[in-house]
């Protein structure tokens, strides 16, 4: 029997059924389509979630980088002004272990840093580990021309820190000389 061939009321319970049917997928598709849609959503949620307690963590990490740098400058400026460490042996243990609570914070910075940062931070740590090492021995002009240069080093780090979140950088990078080279390697 052809569709020509129905009754009226055939047609018309044929043509509900059709609906219907279309309808359900349609409905079945459309709910797909929605999960999909929250789905998606929510991974975008998780992940923005995520970049802020990254860029949380890394600015916590950066502040107390930035602390740590300063307590290991001053700590090798203070040594070398004594003496060097057998005139000091107890600034020296102080300097010590400011050299030290930066190299560990240094660390930490760099598992969130961009290749600029890293380079930064590395550049950074060269001049506060020369300062360490002029101050262990007493050499305080040796360590004072060094302490401009891990000032720049720091607005390097600031720099790249900014562009590493997004934000335009304040001020041109610094050339840190001899302390420049090589840290691509």
């Amino acid at each position: 029997m052809t569709f020509s061939q129905l009754e009226f009321g055939e047609t018309l319970a044929a043509g509900a059924v059709n609906a219907f049917v279309t309808a359900f997928f349609i409905g079945i598709v459309a709910g797909l389509i929605v999960k999909r849609y929250e789905a998606v959503h929510e991974l975008r949620l998780q992940t923005l979630e995520l970049e802020h307690q990254t860029r949380a963590a890394l600015r916590a990490t950066y502040s107390q980088l930035l602390v740590a740098q300063r307590r290991s400058r001053q700590a090798s400026a203070q040594l070398a002004q004594a003496g060097g460490e057998k005139s000091a042996p107890e600034l020296a243990t102080k300097a010590g272990t400011a050299h030290d609570e930066f190299i560990s914070l240094y660390h930490s910075l760099n598992l969130d840093a961009s290749k600029q940062m890293w380079l930064d931070v590395r550049g950074l740590r060269k001049i506060l580990d020369a300062m360490l090492e002029r101050a262990r021995r007493g050499d305080a002009a040796g360590c004072a021309k060094l302490v401009g240069k891990a000032r720049a080093a720091r607005q390097n780090l600031e720099r790249s820190f900014r562009d590493r979140l997004g934000h335009e950088p304040l001020q041109e990078r610094k050339a840190l000389g001899e302390y420049d080279r090589g840290l691509a390697d």
